[in-house]
């Protein structure tokens, strides 16, 4: 995938929003520069660290920078030189609000005065619209207004948060998404665009059936670790593993892999009965895959049947799967020496394992020289 082949990137961000949407632009082919302050971007700051801590070696920096090259600018008394960047880029990538972006001289209506062709992709809580749009907004908050805290974490106990900044990651995600559809859109018509996305919405369009659910008056509520006895999570020996046999099908499949007389008995012959008797039925299941290690539920799971053994990050980076479809790569960094990064989600022949994380400033003598800036 090389959409972005020979464009280059502006990102002036705080966030992993701005900073997986930069990741994947580069992972598209295309250069992004990374403007940072001279203390670096917050990222590098973030444990786990690779090694010694230090700036160059923060596991988030490493993972979603990436690719990248860097910028250090002390804004605002530097706005002059990355205006002029932001208005020769083909792309621009921020998480900085208006009213920052406008001290700055980087208001998106002067820049696309300045600058037609430019793409603009800008990333806040809550957008740039509305009465919330100049609130200040974190990853829970996003979570907490978008509706996903409300369906996640046991009935019985208080909203859960997904592990990490999972709301600022899957606003990356969709500005990528927006902003190759605005680079395709100016190539066909000459004219950038500007595509104002807020993190509150992606999470809210990504409630699956719990958003559409409301126009029939109905509210998701949580559920925990487990839906039903058959869609859920259980313990297993040395671990976890996920069952996925609601569907009648997927049910006489894990009744053929667990082989227990009690399966067959007529209380679980449908989904209504397996429902009502759920607690007995979770009771034996749980006692079948507390007898059984990962790598036996582990060969199931191969074979195609109906569950899923949770993963430890070491097999993952070890497995088959991922070196044959080359996820996980291999590459040296002069700070954190050899380390394993995640490459693109899509598959391409014969493509490169992504470059290291930039260290900071690096790109400096070449970007502020006479003419570039």
């Amino acid at each position: 995938m090389q959409e972005l082949a020979n464009l280059r990137v502006i990102e002036l961000g705080r966030t992993a929003a701005a900073a997986f949407t930069g990741r994947f632009c580069a992972d598209a082919g295309a250069e992004v520069v990374l403007v940072e302050p001279p203390d670096g971007h917050p990222l590098r700051h973030e444990g786990p660290f690779c090694g010694e801590e230090g700036i160059e070696t923060s596991a988030v920096h490493l993972h979603v920078n990436a690719g990248k090259r860097s910028l250090t600018l002390d804004l605002p008394s530097q706005a002059g030189a990355l205006r002029s960047l932001v208005e020769a880029a083909d792309i621009f990538v921020t998480d900085f609000p208006t009213a920052h972006l406008a001290e700055l001289g980087l208001a998106s209506d002067d820049l696309r005065a300045a600058a037609p062709a430019l793409v603009i992709t800008q990333i806040t809580p809550f957008g740039d619209t509305g009465p919330c749009r100049t609130y200040a907004g974190t990853n829970l908050t996003c979570l907490a207004l978008g509706g996903q805290l409300k369906i996640t974490g046991d009935p019985a106990r208080e909203p859960l948060s997904n592990f990490g900044a999972q709301a600022e990651y899957q606003a990356g995600l969709s500005a990528f998404a927006g902003t190759v559809a605005n680079v395709l859109l100016r190539d066909a018509t000459g004219d950038g665009a500007y595509l104002d996305l807020s993190i509150q919405d992606v999470v809210a369009t990504n409630l699956e059936h719990r958003g559409p659910a409301l126009n029939l008056g109905l509210v998701a509520n949580r559920a925990g670790l487990s839906v039903s006895a058959t869609y859920g999570v259980y313990p297993c020996a040395d671990g976890w593993v996920y069952l996925t046999a609601f569907a009648p099908a997927l049910w006489d499949r894990l009744k053929s892999v667990v082989q227990l007389p009690e399966l067959d008995e007529e209380r679980f012959s449908t989904q209504a009965g397996r429902l009502a008797n759920n607690d007995e039925l979770q009771a034996i299941l749980t006692g079948w895959t507390l007898g059984k290690t990962s790598d036996e539920l582990r060969a199931f799971a191969q074979r195609g049947e109906p569950l899923t053994v949770t993963e430890t990050p070491q097999r993952l980076l070890a497995s088959e799967q991922w070196r044959g479809r080359g996820v996980a790569h291999e590459v040296d960094h002069p700070q954190a020496e050899r380390i394993a990064v995640l490459g693109s989600p899509w598959l391409e022949e014969g493509a490169d394992s992504p470059s290291p994380a930039p260290q900071l400033g690096e790109a400096n003598g070449e970007l502020l020289s006479k003419g570039r800036a």
